[in-house]
């Protein structure tokens, strides 16, 4: 078990620059490719990668009534509004940007969670989210140092709400994981569901000529299959192995390096540039995370702690 602690920080190390790099993978993809259909064909490619991990560790499950319907309402949040969304806003914004605003996920869900689910909003969360939110409203009415306001604006505002549908679908994974629904098969069903929603949704935008719009290239394809497979699929299972290991609250500081991830990946693949707004809105958002989700020397176990599972923009 040790040996295996010591190896668990290398693996979410890996996990969360995947996760950044993702950003910067669904932007790419995008150039080429309508981002309905960008995320009607990922998000199936996850799911079915998950999908067999499932199987083998817990046959084919069968949820209850009460489960189908509680991973559905995760597929629509989660998966459907969320990646949607998430290839929307990245067509219209820098990957910067969109990474800055994704890094909001913990300081919202935290929020959130104090107003829906009843969890203490202390002093120090408060100032955390605050720190947070202002790094990012920072750099979106700057319009990202390049971009203008008014293009930047628009694809900001929509990132921020598949930001949104990601945190009520972790709200809702809660729910579900407290049904006894082994995690794995949470993060599986719900891909899948989201993925077939998004694929029903692309035949009613584009018709039946719909995958006749799917111009990637074979470095596309290279692309899509590392994000699909690699990121939310490989991800998503070292993310809930380290959780298991570590527990929730430490897994969950790795976040922290994810809006940088994206960033580096940004300027290397993408040739978007750095500005001092940007180096201050994630010095803004980093601490805001650190300073909302960090427990007190000698606190028990954080009333803030995250969702156990992570789907959606990984």
């Amino acid at each position: 078990m040790e040996s295996a602690k010591k190896w668990i920080y290398v693996v979410l190390a890996f996990v969360v620059v995947s996760w950044g790099l993702n950003i910067v993978m669904v932007k790419f993809l995008t150039l080429s490719t309508p981002p309905f259909l960008v995320a009607a064909v990922r998000m199936p490619l996850a799911g079915l990668a998950l999908l067999p991990f499932a199987v083998r560790k817990y046959g084919w499950y069968k949820p209850n009534l009460k489960q189908w319907i509680l991973l559905t309402l995760v597929g629509i949040t989660s998966i459907f509004i969320h990646q949607l969304f998430l290839a929307s806003g990245v067509e219209m914004t820098t990957a910067t940007n969109a990474s800055l605003i994704l890094g909001l996920n913990p300081l919202t869900t935290a929020l959130l969670a104090s107003l829906f689910v009843s969890e203490k909003m202390t002093l120090r969360l408060s100032l955390g989210i605050a720190a947070g939110f202002a790094g990012v409203v920072i750099v979106v009415l700057s319009g990202g140092g390049e971009t203008p306001v008014g293009l930047s604006g628009w694809g900001d505002l929509i990132m921020f709400i598949s930001m949104l549908g990601y945190v009520v679908g972790g709200l809702l994974i809660k729910t579900v994981s407290a049904t006894n629904i082994p995690t794995l098969v949470i993060t599986a069903y719900s891909t899948l569901i989201g993925g077939l929603m998004l694929n029903v949704g692309a035949f009613m935008k584009y018709g039946a000529s719909a995958y006749g719009q799917v111009h990637f290239s074979g470095v596309g394809w290279v692309v899509m299959l590392l994000s699909a497979w690699v990121a939310s699929s490989l991800g998503t299972l070292g993310w809930n192995y380290g959780i298991k290991l570590l527990g929730a609250n430490k897994t969950a500081m790795f976040i922290n390096g994810m809006p940088f991830a994206s960033i580096v990946g940004a300027v290397i693949f993408l040739h978007e540039r750095i500005h001092w707004i940007h180096v201050l809105a994630f010095a803004l958002t980093t601490l805001g995370i650190v300073i909302g989700t960090l427990q007190t020397r000698g606190s028990g176990r954080s009333k803030t702690e995250p969702p156990l599972v992570t789907t959606g923009s990984r």
